[in-house]
């Protein structure tokens, strides 16, 4: 018992009181710039990231900001190393891992939710496509369908099975195409997808063009778009389909987890009783002086992945065989104009499918 309160508890208790919120100040700022619309400023708050317990969590807001200021390459440099990083912790520190039973989970170096740890592929996915490298694209689909067999409990995610079947489909592997489109259109039934195609209830032409564009759907001045229309040479060309919604997932993981953390909170306490209890025995002062900073840092670890989309939607249109850009216009459940972004130049082409990637950032 007095090596583990000397060996664990002092140390971590000391560098808690010490650090404790300091190492997310950058982060913070970057997070506020975000959401403000200043992305080159939150690209320079973030510049140096910690190379500690938090990198993966840097790793990951840093790449959405430069996903949307489209430096994908350097976007997918970030998050490929936090794949890099996740993918260690698998088999993740033994002595974190006791001090965490000791302290509170903070100390655990974060790994997210499965389905931020598998968004991580998906976004490398849309990297990828924005930049028309079909073949990587499909490997980061079978990251994404390799994550999506182990849920164990934890919410499944239409966009995901999506865009990995549509990377399939890219790469000419229609039968694991059909296999995700069918995952999807059982998550999402009442959107009507054809599972053979992937389209929904939108008839095209035999031979025709098609546009396959993923949304993604922020607030814009407190309001957040309903879905999305696809414009083209003065047309109308069709309209997008949510398929997965953040509040979901955070939801659905959290109500998952809370079980978890509860068991072990319960074992928690139980230890810093003990760990208060044998101090006291020793010294009386120093019982009560354990017993307030084990529990002072009784806390749920409440880190997540902050600038990821409200929704993530899917246009999938008939288009011009010469299409050279459209208009996505995002619009509230009344109709109303929240934002027009014009993507010119940025379409990447496979065969007959043209592809985009948009977002309307804060």
């Amino acid at each position: 018992m007095a090596k583990v309160l000397h060996r664990i508890v002092l140390p971590f208790a000391s560098a808690f009181l010490l650090c404790g919120g300091c190492a997310t100040v950058s982060l913070d700022l970057a997070r506020r710039n975000f959401t403000s619309g200043a992305l080159i400023e939150a690209d320079q708050n973030l510049a140096s990231l910690p190379n500690d317990g938090d990198r993966i969590l840097y790793l990951m807001e840093r790449g959405m900001i430069r996903h949307i200021r489209h430096d994908y390459t350097n976007s997918t440099s970030d998050w490929l190393e936090a794949v890099k990083l996740e993918t260690q912790l698998e088999t993740h520190s033994a002595t974190k891992a006791g001090a965490s039973m000791i302290v509170n989970d903070s100390l655990l170096s974060f790994r997210g939710y499965p389905y931020e740890r598998t968004f991580l592929h998906v976004f490398l996915a849309k990297n990828y496509l924005a930049r028309g490298l079909w073949e990587d694209a499909a490997v980061e689909a079978r990251n994404i369908a390799r994550r999506l067999q182990h849920l164990d409990g934890f919410p499944d995610d239409a966009l995901s099975h999506y865009i990995t079947a549509f990377c399939f489909e890219l790469c000419g592997d229609y039968s694991n195409a059909t296999r995700q489109y069918l995952e999807t259109a059982k998550l999402v039934p009442h959107l009507g997808l054809d599972s053979k195609t992937g389209r929904f209830m939108a008839p095209l032409q035999q031979n025709g063009s098609e546009l396959v564009c993923f949304i993604d759907l922020d607030a814009r001045n407190g309001i957040l778009p309903d879905f999305a229309e696809i414009h083209a040479e003065g047309q109308l060309l069709g309209t997008s389909r949510t398929l997965s919604t953040l509040f979901d997932l955070e939801s659905a993981s959290r109500q998952r987890m809370n079980a978890r953390r509860t068991a072990k909170a319960l074992t928690r306490i139980a230890l810093k009783e003990s760990l208060a209890l044998y101090a006291s025995s020793k010294d009386h002062d120093l019982g009560g002086l354990v017993w307030l900073l084990l529990f002072s840092m009784e806390k749920e670890d409440v880190r997540h992945w902050e600038t990821l989309p409200r929704k993530m939607a899917v246009a999938r249109v008939p288009c011009p065989d010469t299409l050279s850009g459209c208009d996505v216009v995002f619009k509230s459940y009344s109709g109303e104009t929240i934002k027009r972004i014009a993507i010119q130049g940025s379409l990447m082409k496979k065969g007959r499918i043209f592809v985009g990637i948009c977002r309307n950032d804060p």
